[in-house]
């Protein structure tokens, strides 16, 4: 049935068409529509990861270990502060590492995140991002992903090929520690630490971030003035200090429930939960398929995945019973019942990968290495083409780039880079797509972020 003839029944007292349809139909024409507004987020290195919290605010992680909002209506960002817990034992893997996950509850309550170490797990409360939990101890390298099972329950998957799931307590169940306290010391020339500290930011919509905290003094013992650069004005804004301890809200710390190791693959990318089967999957970047029921965490299948190279993506269409998984030259398509190959679909940008990918509707968006958003439709099983017969291919805006060390010494002989598009994400009503990303070599220091609508 077409959307004309359903809107033509509902003229005639038959009802309103059914939601799907009009979404596959959304889904189909929207990309053909689109155009983007970029972000400019100053000197924060490539955004990783990111959730929508409202209508007009996104929530952040980067490789430079910051979690931050950023309004889209405003360009304005608050940065939050890091959960710090013990000292890491191999600090430069922190340094460079950076925060790659963040997950929000069903109900819309809790944010889960990697905390200043990457080996850790932060919880925040919404909407406030008061911080609630620290979770430590558990993994031995990075947090890659993590996926919520439902309110209380959620599973991360880490560099040091494992996943483990944690168990959120009530608040009023959860032993706090005393107040804690931590010294920054920071200018608004650190390019890697410039984070804005407010007692309160909210917009319109309602959605507030409250930090309570205040300038610090500085490692020495001198007082100092923090700035903070408003990105839609362009204007620096200075926060003087006036105590010389920071108080941040109370959280506790939480150990993994429990704790199990991939039998085949290294380095677990990313996790889905199916919430049809009870299973969580796991991929691993050198291509395999791990299943775990939840009931116990028992491993019940695991498998190569079609192509062994640079897998960095994975999502679930529950509807269909589809997985798709992106790697460095390929999308395949999986069945979710068997794990069954069930097709292959050639990446337009071979070689760089499919850093994202997404279901909408029929239509699978594929954010790639090479700055690329395309749009492939499985029903048709072919890409959405331009009317022209050229393939629909949008293009990542300029962004911003470090012109460092690293740049001139390796890079300088290349006048442009294009973004990655490491994470994108459509709002609820599917008619603006929000992404972001940075430059793909690794030693490249840069940021992006758009709006298309």
């Amino acid at each position: 049935m077409s959307v004309f003839e359903c809107l033509q029944r509902r003229q005639y007292g038959y009802g309103a068409p059914p939601a799907d349809i009009l979404m596959n139909y959304a889904s189909r024409k929207m990309p053909l529509l689109f155009e983007e507004r970029e972000y400019h987020l100053g000197t924060l290195n490539k955004v990783f990861a990111a959730q929508w919290l409202s209508e007009n605010q996104v929530v952040c992680a980067t490789k430079c270990n910051k979690l931050f909002v950023l309004n889209l209506k405003t360009g304005e960002r608050v940065v939050i502060p890091s959960l710090q817990g013990a000292s890491s034992a191999n600090p430069s893997s922190v340094e460079h590492s950076g925060n790659h996950s963040v997950a929000i509850n069903p109900s819309g309550t809790l944010l889960a995140t990697g905390g200043k170490d990457p080996l850790t797990l932060a919880i925040y409360t919404l909407p406030s991002f008061d911080p609630r939990h620290l979770g430590q101890g558990c993994h031995h390298d990075w947090i890659f992903s993590i996926v919520w099972l439902d309110d209380k329950f959620l599973v991360t998957g880490s560099r040091d090929s494992s996943v483990a799931v944690w168990k959120i307590e009530d608040s009023s169940q959860s032993e706090q520690h005393s107040v804690r306290k931590q010294p920054h010391s920071q200018t608004a020339s650190d390019s890697s630490a410039e984070e804005l500290h407010s007692e309160t930011a909210a917009d319109s919509s309602g959605v507030a971030v409250s930090c309570d905290l205040h300038a610090a003094n500085s490692s020495t013992g001198q007082p100092h003035s923090q700035t903070a650069e408003d990105s839609s004005t362009g204007q620096l804004h200075s926060h003087p200090a006036e105590d010389s301890d920071v108080h941040l809200p109370s959280y506790s710390n939480i150990q993994s429930v429990m704790r199990k190791t991939c039998s085949l693959g290294e380095k677990v990318r990313a996790v889905v939960f199916n919430s049809r089967s009870e299973e969580v999957v796991g991929l691993t970047s050198n291509g395999y398929l791990n299943v775990w029921n939840v009931n116990g965490m028992k491993e019940v299948f695991s498998a190569a995945a079609p192509f062994a190279r640079e897998n960095t993506s994975l999502t679930l269409d529950p509807e269909r019973g589809l997985f798709a998984v992106g790697s460095q030259s390929h999308v395949s398509f999986l069945d979710a019942a068997t794990m069954k190959h069930v097709l292959n679909v050639p990446s337009k940008d071979k070689g760089t990968g499919v850093r994202s990918i997404s279901f909408r509707g029929d239509v699978v968006t594929m954010g790639t290495g090479a700055g690329s958003l395309l749009f492939y439709d499985v029903r048709a099983r072919r890409f959405l083409d331009c009317n022209c017969g050229m393939t629909l291919r949008l293009r990542s805006g300029d962004g911003w780039l470090k012109y460092d060390e690293m740049y001139h010494g390796f890079f300088s002989d290349q006048l442009h880079f294009p973004n990655a598009v490491y994470a994108h994400l459509y709002d609820p009503a599917g008619v603006r797509l929000f992404t972001a990303g940075g430059p793909l070599p690794a030693g490249l220091w840069g940021n992006y972020a758009g709006l298309w609508s």
